[in-house]
């Protein structure tokens, strides 16, 4: 466990105990040994237990990496720890049921306080999930256990898409930098790439493309390309599929609306007019993208070549510019098409 004693689950929450409670001991537990335990992959993991447990280790030291990286998974641990195990820690379970605490000083939070505290400890734990892949990208030739890392599949796993992480993606749409929306946005993304972008790029372009992003070997003049033109598509292309696709959620009991104002008041009521603006935003995102995907094949039509954009050009995608087209309809023509 790389979060022991209460004094470190201090640094990174208010809460007023004595010990870490037990149900957010074992939320800390459970979140190290999925979300941590994914991103920094078992090797890098074990390596940083070892450190922890060795004696002398010194976790407040600002030169030693393992200190650094343990800080860092430390601080959404901490407070994704503290999130999940809120729930069970106002409740306790004996013999005669569940309880909560109430006495003539305290008593149990208004659902509303407990809400709130949860939303803002889970928005800093996945803001620092990214801050971690962030940390771990900056130094992944820092140390032989962090090149092991960037090599590895949970090194890759953030980049087997164009779009590697939260930050990214917030700069060409908002997405209030939300890792969870960001997360729940991939499977979207991914079907964008192999289905739109593979149209207009061609498979054997897509592919290097997305082998330079894995690998982080992105020529100077692909990441040209990407930044101007593929991942403003992709991100407006994503949006606009996502809106009516995440506004219903599959259930073990059937289809739910999933859409909700911003206030807590009768969040499951659509207001009147919201279905002509969500209309509005899909439409407005699909058109910014076929723009961005209309200018991406002028540019590459218009500069690639046998040594600028040497896949592209070998493709089938490739049109060569200015080129003659012969005229469909003709005077002398017996059917004339309409087109």
């Amino acid at each position: 466990m790389l979060l022991k004693t209460i004094d470190e689950l201090k640094l990174y929450v208010s809460i007023a105990t004595k010990g870490i409670p037990p149900a957010v001991e074992l939320e800390v537990r459970n979140i190290e040994a999925t979300a941590i335990r994914q991103l920094l992959g078992v090797p890098l993991l074990a390596w940083l237990q070892a450190a922890y447990d060795a004696p002398g280790f010194d976790p407040a030291s600002p030169t030693d990496l393992a200190a650094q990286l343990l800080r860092t998974v430390q601080a959404p641990l901490a407070c994704l720890g503290l999130a999940a195990g809120m729930t069970m820690h106002q409740a306790r379970v004996d013999d005669t049921g569940v309880h909560i605490m109430t006495t003539e000083t305290s008593k149990t939070a208004f659902q509303w306080q407990t809400n709130e505290q949860r939303a803002h400890l889970l928005k800093r734990g996945f803001s620092g999930l990214d801050a971690l892949v962030a940390w771990l990208e900056e130094h992944r030739d820092h140390s032989p256990e962090l090149r092991a890392w960037a090599i590895s599949t949970a090194g890759q796993r953030h980049r087997r898409e164009l779009f590697t992480s939260t930050a990214d993606f917030h700069e060409y749409e908002s997405i209030s930098e939300s890792r969870q929306v960001f997360e729940a946005l991939r499977q979207v993304r991914r079907r964008m790439e192999s289905f739109e972008l593979q149209r207009v790029l061609g498979a054997e372009f897509l592919f290097e493309l997305r082998e330079q992003v894995r690998t982080r070997t992105v020529s100077s003049e692909n990441q040209m390309l990407l930044t101007t033109y593929v991942l403003p598509a992709l991100a407006c292309l994503t949006i606009g599929h996502a809106v009516p696709e995440l506004g219903l959620r599959l259930t073990g009991t059937g289809i739910d609306l999933a859409i909700a104002r911003i206030d807590d008041a009768n969040s499951k009521e659509a207001d009147a007019g919201l279905d002509q603006l969500l209309r509005d935003k899909v439409n407005e995102s699909l058109i910014s993208a076929h723009r961005y995907l209309s200018r991406l094949i002028d540019h590459l039509d218009r500069t690639a070549s046998a040594t600028r954009y040497a896949t592209y050009f070998k493709s089938s995608t490739y049109t060569k510019p200015n080129q003659v087209v012969a005229p469909v309809n003709m005077a002398e023509s017996k059917i004339w098409k309409a087109y």
